[in-house]
């Protein structure tokens, strides 16, 4: 069962544990927008945006659900 269900995600927020493509770092987002198979996530800092399948979302390895800490990364 998926743990993403579409009619909470608008303004739901979401921690990145993975580096996103194109990203300055960014790891905190907010959902902006949703359609029909996408969102759109807001980075917090920035205010930059950044199309996202839906089902990405649904991988607890790669997003986590709320606004969390994260370990600094190793260069």
């Amino acid at each position: 069962m998926p743990r993403v269900q579409r009619r909470f995600l608008l303004r739901s927020r979401w921690t990145a544990r993975t580096r996103l493509e194109g990203t300055d770092g960014e790891c905190h987002f907010e959902v902006a927008a949703v359609e029909r198979d996408q969102v759109t996530l807001r980075a917090v800092l920035t205010g930059r945006d950044y199309p996202l399948a839906i089902a990405a979302l649904d991988d607890a390895a790669a997003w986590a659900l709320g606004w969390q800490s994260i370990p600094p990364r190793e260069p």
